[in-house]
């Protein structure tokens, strides 16, 4: 019973061992992709519906973040804190300078809600980074 659990065990390592891990420029094109635009890299995959979900899911958490008037960190301002707000900002893809674009370049700080914007506006960037972790898990073959 033991001998067929630990050989049951061993199918996906040996299957991963044959298909061999993907060019370092098939990684590359899949992570830009994912972070650029999110569920990007789970749609080259071949995974729909978790690219959809993804998309739909991050996109409405940053415009959420753009409708509670958060605010957009800048890497000028000297501070430590400010510069990892302006990262996490700018983990989101496309989007963040999509809004600049087309005008918004960050809501009233006196607005009620201004603080919970800012913190999806972050939020929605660190999910973005979660997705990109995960496009490279699936296309490494660590990730069913």
């Amino acid at each position: 019973m033991a001998e067929k659990a630990v050989s049951e065990a061993n199918v996906p390592a040996k299957s991963q061992a044959a298909i061999g891990a993907p060019s370092l420029g098939r990684l590359v094109r899949l992570c830009v992709a994912a972070w650029l635009v999110p569920g990007f890299g789970h749609l080259l995959l071949g995974r729909k519906w978790r690219a959809l979900i993804l998309f739909v899911s991050i996109l409405t958490m940053f415009l959420f973040g753009i409708a509670m008037q958060g605010q957009f960190f800048s890497i000028g301002s000297g501070s430590f804190l400010q510069t990892l707000g302006h990262f996490g900002e700018l983990c989101v893809g496309v989007a963040m300078p999509a809004a600049n674009f087309f005008g918004y370049s960050g809501g009233d700080p006196f607005f009620v809600s201004s603080d919970y914007g800012t913190a999806f506006l972050i939020a929605a960037g660190m999910l973005n980074v979660l997705t990109v972790l995960d496009v490279y898990y699936i296309a490494m073959g660590r990730k069913p």
